[in-house]
């Protein structure tokens, strides 16, 4: 069978991007050896320190310097795992105040599960060490917001665009009688951050991880017009 040219380059990409991850060491450089070693539960605090440092404006830009980047070429330790969301206004290392070889960062429209985004994520567990996986939504998230909207609203997107829409799971439409759209909007970003977490969570390997208390995985939100993120489930 043919291959088209679109499908030709993915598959030669992913390809190259396998055999480079294979030569890749997952030995880790001394200047990393702290990140690897902090339990989950510091990993969050570590994070929510970093947002309250993000809010009050008293940014330390951690891991920065050219003798830490040194070490960093020999392998990656990071302490967190983040799947966020694409927008541009939603940027994990600055709302978490890190700096390089800090988070395992992951984005995808609407923070959605999939395959790609399940084997990043065990990636980051089973090899770079993480120990905390966070799923970030953020306020108005425009992927969320597409879909509430009706299948005939987006007849007209592009096929590739109404399929990551589908993997998005806002409230229960029933359960928001008489609230405004923008509430509407609010409890379905909980919602499709809470999805995101249940469908992790049965991943078999960081199921094991997590019966273990060896991994755990939280939901946030992010609030752009504050620079808060609030964690729902520690």
């Amino acid at each position: 069978m043919l291959l088209s040219r679109r499908q030709f380059v993915r598959t030669t990409t992913l390809a190259t991007a396998v055999a480079a991850s294979a030569a890749i060491p997952l030995e880790v450089d001394a200047a990393q050896s702290n990140s690897t070693s902090l339990s989950a539960e510091e990993a969050l605090s570590s994070l929510k320190d970093g947002n309250k440092r993000f809010v009050s404006g008293n940014l330390r830009y951690p891991h920065t310097g050219k003798e830490w980047l040194k070490g960093l070429v020999k392998g990656q330790a990071p302490f967190a795992t983040i799947l966020g969301c694409s927008d541009s206004r939603v940027p994990p290392e600055l709302l978490f105040d890190q700096g390089f070889g800090d988070l395992f960062v992951v984005r995808v429209a609407g923070n959605v599960v999939d395959v790609d985004v399940e084997g990043s994520i065990e990636y980051s567990v089973d090899h770079c060490g993480t120990r905390l996986v966070v799923v970030m939504g953020h306020q108005g998230c425009g992927a969320v917001t597409a879909a509430l909207k009706s299948s005939g609203d987006l007849k007209n997107e592009p096929n590739e665009i109404q399929r990551l829409v589908r993997l998005i799971k806002p409230i229960d439409r029933s359960a928001t009688k008489g609230l405004s759209f923008d509430e509407v909007l609010a409890r379905s970003v909980e919602e499709n951050v809470k999805a995101s977490v249940r469908t992790l969570s049965k991943i078999p390997d960081l199921a094991m991880a997590i019966e273990k208390k060896n991994v755990m995985i939280v939901g946030c939100v992010y609030d752009i017009a504050t620079g808060t993120v609030r964690f729902m489930d520690a």
